[in-house]
Formats: C-alpha cells, structure tokens, sequence
C-alpha cells in the first residue's frame, strides 16, 4: 500500500505543477465567469441558463483534462524512461498502475471541487443557496470523470498517447449516446435493408460494450430543480465503480505483458 501512495502523491504533484492543467482551470473558470455574465442578461432565465451551462462546462472540461493527461499517465514515464528505474524495485505493476490512477484521482477531485465551488457561490449569490441535485450533479461527474480515466488507462496501455486520447474521446461520445445507441434504428421498418441492420446491429453491439455514461448527465432534473432519488445515485455509482474496477483489471493484464526490465 504504501508504494501505491507514494506514487499517488507523486503523481498529484507533478499534476498539479503542470502548466497545462493550471491554464485549463484557469480557462474553465473564466467561461463560468462569462456564464455569469451572460446569464444576467437572460430574461427570468439566469438561474436555469447557469446551472446548465455551467454544469456542461465543468462536464467537458473535467472529461477533456482526464483524457488529456490519463492517456500520458504511462507514457510520460516511458519517454523519460523513469518507469525502467522503477520496475526493477520491489513493486507490483498493479502498484505503480494504481498509484498513477489514484493520484490523477486526486487531481481531478480538485478540479471538479473547484469549479464546482465556482459555480455553487455564482448560484448562491443569483438565487440563494442552491439544492441538493447541484451536490448530486457535482458527484455523477466526478464519477463519469473516474470512469473515462479508467479508459484511457486501457487504452495508453498498449497504444500511443495520439491513438489512446482519439479511441477514449470516442468511448466517451459513444457513452454519452448508449441509450439512443441501443434504440436506434435507421429507416422505417419496410424500408430497412440488409446493410442498414448491419449498421443498427453494429451500433447496438458498440451500445452493449460501452460504459453507459448517459446515467452520469442528470442537467435536466438540476436545472429544474428535481432531485435524483438516493437509490438511483447509489446504483450509478456502483455502476461506475464496476466500470473502473473492470477498466483496472484490464489494464492491469495489458499493462503486466509490457517488457520493461
């Protein structure tokens, strides 16, 4: 365990100290701040408007800087060739990956927290302290942000950097549509062709194999103002926990395959 956390703290601080991530906190929280402005030229409108661009801002930005640095967690250490004096340590390859994954866990805690605390004292001050669905909105997207680290954590196991943020940009799109994904159908039913239920089988078969992310989007009960039942957000993160412990297992056997010493 403690390798594992050494690794972790690591990681955080290397994170931290990037440039890159200091300026996407930076840009994310001047959007909120133009949301704000915008939003009070709105008309009877300022809350619902924040509450959902702010939230898709904090969505994107979370996703994208997870992507971004998830897909370099392995690599990073291979262009700098530190993980060659690593692995020769008595330390399990499941250690190191799980340090890598936590610490950039704890990144992305700061980040969600803090734009989310950005955008929670913009509410507070338009309309009063705002109610529990913003804490239970703040919560599925650190969760769908986990989760989509999780994936580039397979995918930057065995592929390039490039390849690895191109296929986790696509599981997330591809996450964010399971339930239009499953239901889908192209044509009606007397025009369909053999080409077209190959096509509407293929996307159902991506559907079935994709984390389904749609769960973790919940802006429409926020901006109205209609908390999520105790028990759906309990099953979303099970859900999500199963995705990332199933991401982990397989990135753990790839990663176990790679010849480093």
């Amino acid at each position: 365990m403690k390798p594992t956390w050494t690794i972790a703290q690591n990681t955080f601080r290397e994170a931290v100290r990037n440039r890159i991530f200091a300026a996407s906190i930076f840009f994310a929280l001047a959007m909120l701040g133009l949301v704000l402005a915008v939003s009070s030229a709105s008309l009877h409108e300022e809350v619902r408007l924040m509450k959902d661009v702010g939230l898709f801002l904090i969505s994107i930005s979370a996703v994208f800087i997870a992507i971004f640095t998830g897909v370099t967690l392995v690599y990073k250490e291979l262009e700098r060739k530190t993980i060659y004096t690593v692995m020769p340590k008595p330390i399990y390859r499941t250690q190191f990956l799980a340090g890598k994954y936590l610490g950039l866990a704890m990144t992305m805690f700061v980040l969600v927290v803090t734009m989310g605390t950005v955008l929670f004292g913009m509410l507070h001050l338009v309309d009063g302290a705002p109610g529990l669905e913003m804490i239970q909105a703040f919560w599925l997207i650190y969760l769908e942000v986990l989760i989509v680290m999780a994936v580039a954590l397979v995918f930057s196991s065995f592929s390039t950097p490039f390849l690895s943020g191109l296929l986790t940009l696509g599981t997330f799109i591809c996450g964010r549509f399971v339930d239009v994904m499953l239901t889908l159908r192209l044509g009606e039913a007397d025009e369909r062709t053999p080409v077209t239920e190959a096509i509407s089988s293929l996307v159902r078969l991506v559907a079935h194999v994709t984390p389904d992310l749609s769960i973790y989007n919940i802006t429409p009960h926020v901006v109205y103002g209609h908390p999520l039942s105790q028990d759906f957000i309990l099953q979303a993160t099970l859900t999500g926990l199963a995705y990332i412990g199933i991401g982990f297992v397989i990135s753990a056997v790839l990663f176990s395959r790679r010849d480093f010493v």
